[in-house]
This record gives structure tokens, sequence and C-alpha cells, in this order.
């Protein structure tokens, strides 16, 4: 067996190691400690190491209080783009950042006895006013990304997952799979050294024995992966992240004009060729400046007015009218086929509330899915027709509206996510 293991850092031990035996097709990673480069490894480390796994499948095992938000993200979005299978087992705790972390896995296995956490992205700022509420409107807009990916990948709406989050949501395994965080409990009981042995004391309810139930809590359907397609809470969330490293100094110029300080003379070949082309005999002793000069001494000879190049076969010209006309047509029936096409999503959505497909307070969801992914209308087409009543006869369960108060935090020191 081929064991790499990072050593510790001068900052602290690793959070993280992999395995994998040579010539295999496996590799076991294990995220086993708070993933934070202030104090261990950076994730720029592990997605190096990932990337060069070169594997068919990837069994990442989980226990993990969470850490940085931007380590977290750069972790999951490296997961999903390994061509690898991956299935994700929590070991112990999957909390913070390591919850959203496991739904890039082709698979989510909770372990017998394991728990799963969710709450609002959490930060130590300093500064003035201005400081503080422009960090309150970063982490809001973070947040929110973070419950676009649950919602992709669980189910539900993004506005249910965020209340699950304001009230720091934690979740047993069974839980985690109801609710969609997971795909399945594992039946075999976790190893005892997997357990939780992390303080847990930062989080407002410290384990799930400490903690109300669950807040979202319905059946949702799991959805079989997160997607990198533009305005994606995945691709939102890449962007925030790739906002945040600094860019890298551009390479240096290549020095190459020749009349730049520093660069070489013009090559033998270049000269030669001039002196060919221009008619000037080799025994004739010019210098650089003087080869320039016999050069613009034979274009101004020249005189020629070029002729309108002919278009190519098939090519058709248009004048800057027909142009900016068509363009504008083109523009035109662009609107056209997007208002079509959300006419269609609607009526579509309209026929499946009203034969009881769907219940009339899923149809703005079920036309967001439809615009995100076309394929849904599958789906959608293919739900039992009367699965949900169509007189009303009121409204039972769902989602408990929570106060501002209900939603507060009563802590000395912000949560780390």
């Amino acid at each position: 067996m081929t064991i790499t293991m990072l050593k510790p850092s001068d900052q602290g031990a690793p959070w993280y190691r992999m395995e994998a035996a040579a010539g295999g097709t496996a590799a076991d990673v294990y995220i086993y400690d708070m993933i934070d480069s202030w104090w261990g490894i950076s994730a720029s480390t592990f997605v190096r190491d990932l990337e060069a796994l070169d594997v068919e499948t990837i069994n990442l095992r989980v226990n993990s209080p969470g850490g940085s938000v931007y380590d977290g993200v750069a972790i999951m979005n490296a997961l999903h783009r390994h061509p690898a299978n991956v299935i994700a087992t929590v070991d112990g705790l999957a909390a913070s950042a390591a919850s959203f972390i496991i739904q890039a896995a082709d698979e989510v296995v909770m372990g017998r006895g394991t728990e799963l956490m969710i709450h609002e992205a959490s930060s130590i700022g300093w500064g003035n006013a201005a400081d503080m509420l422009e960090m309150a409107a970063h982490l809001d807009r973070l947040s929110g990304t973070i419950a676009g990916i649950y919602a992709e990948r669980a189910g539900g709406t993004a506005e249910e997952w965020r209340t699950a989050m304001q009230a720091e949501t934690w979740y047993t395994a069974d839980e985690a799979v109801k609710a969609g965080l997971a795909d399945r409990v594992d039946g075999k009981t976790a190893e005892p050294d997997a357990k939780n042995r992390f303080d847990l004391s930062v989080f407002a309810h410290a384990g799930r024995r400490n903690a109300p139930a669950p807040a979202v809590n319905t059946s949702h359907e799991r959805r079989p992966g997160l997607s990198l397609t533009n305005g994606s809470p995945l691709a939102t969330a890449a962007h925030m992240v790739a906002k945040t490293i600094p860019t890298p100094p551009a390479e240096p110029k290549d020095n190459t004009n020749p009349q730049e300080k520093g660069t070489d003379t013009m090559s033998e070949a270049l000269t030669q060729g001039l002196r060919e082309r221009l008619g000037i005999p080799a025994a004739a002793n010019l210098d650089d400046a003087g080869l320039l000069a016999a050069v613009d001494e034979a274009l101004a000879e020249q005189e020629v007015t070029p002729a309108p190049a002919a278009a190519a076969p098939g090519t058709v010209v248009l004048d800057a009218a027909q142009y900016d006309d068509l363009v504008s047509n083109a523009a035109q029936g662009r609107e056209a086929r997007q208002q079509q096409l959300t006419d269609n999503r609607t009526a579509m959505v309209n026929a499946a509330v009203e034969d009881g497909r769907i219940a009339p307070a899923r149809r703005e969801h079920w036309v967001n899915a439809l615009a995100a992914d076309p394929g849904m209308a599958e789906t959608l087409a293919g739900l039992e027709k009367g699965l949900v009543p169509v007189d009303a006869v009121g409204y039972v369960g769902g989602i408990a509206e929570s106060t501002d108060e209900d939603r507060s935090y009563n802590h000395i020191f912000p949560k780390e996510s």
C-alpha cells in the first residue's frame, strides 16, 4: 500500500490524508479535522493532491466540524471536477463547511450514529460601521449561495434551506437522508475512533441531542448531482471564491521588438532575406539603419492603391444599415423565443397544478426548475395525476414561520464557518 500523508506544517497538523495502492483503481481520502489553512494545510494543497489521483473511485471519509467556507467551496469544486466516482461517507460528523463539501459526491452515505449540521456563514471582523455592513452583506450572499447548493442537490427551495441554516439545524443519520442531504444510512456501526471528538461549544446546540427537531424535515427528492452551468449555486460559489484569490503577476513580456532596449540584433537570416527582396548586393555594407532606409525607399516607390478585397465564395456583404437591422431583428427573435419558452413552462406547471400532480404552492419552484433544467419537464410529466387534491381542503404541516427573535443568536464570539 502506497500512502500519501501530509507532514505537519509550521502552523499545525494536517486535516486530511490520502491513501492509494500503486496501480490501483480506488483511493481513500480522509477529512478528519477542522478545515482551515490558518491552523493547518491550505485547500490548494488538498486540491493539488486530489487532482494527482488517477483512479476510478474515490472513497471520501469525513469526520469534521467544518472550517473555512472558501476552503470548503474549493474542495467541493475539486471533487465535482474529478472524473472518478466519488462516494462520501460520514464517519462521525459533517458540520458546517463539511456538510456542503459532501454534496459534490456522487453518493453520500451516513454511518450509523453519525450527525450532520448546517448553519449560516459567519466570520470575525474588525472595522467601522461601513466595514461591518459590507461584511454582513457578504455573509448574507454567501449563506444564500450555500442554501442554493443544498436545494440543488437535496430538493426543496433555497428559502427553506436558509431558514434551516439560520436555526443551526442538526440531523441524525436518518434525518439527513429524509431531508435529502444524504442518500442512505450504512447499517454498520461507526468506528469508535470516528465518533465526534470535537469541542462543539462554539455552536448554538453542540450536537443533535441538544438541538430541536430539524426545521426542514420533509421528504425531498434527492437529485443526481450538482451543476457548474452559469447561474447555478455551485458556479456562483466558485465565482465568489475566485474573487478572493489574488491574481498572480503577469508573465514578463517577451522582449522581441528590435527597437527595445536590450534586445538582440536582427537575425542573419532576416537580414539576408531583406537584402534579396530589395535587390541589395551582398557586398554593400549596410547597418540596420541603412537597411531600414532602403525598405522605406522601396515602399515609397510603389504607390499602389489596394483594390477592395473580393468576398470569399458564399460570403454575403452587407452595409452598416443592413447589418444593424439584421442584429435588431435577431435580438427581437431571441426575446420572442424566450417569452415563448417562458409561456410554455408556465403552461406546463399550470397544467400540473390543475390535474393534481403538484401543489399550487410549488408552482414557482417548478417554473424555476424547468428554466434551470429543461430535462425536468420529463420528471414533471411523469408525476401521477391526482397526487395533490385539486379542491382546497386546508393546509397542514410544512415549515413554521420564525420570527426574527426566534432566529437570533446570543453568542459572545461569532462562529467560524
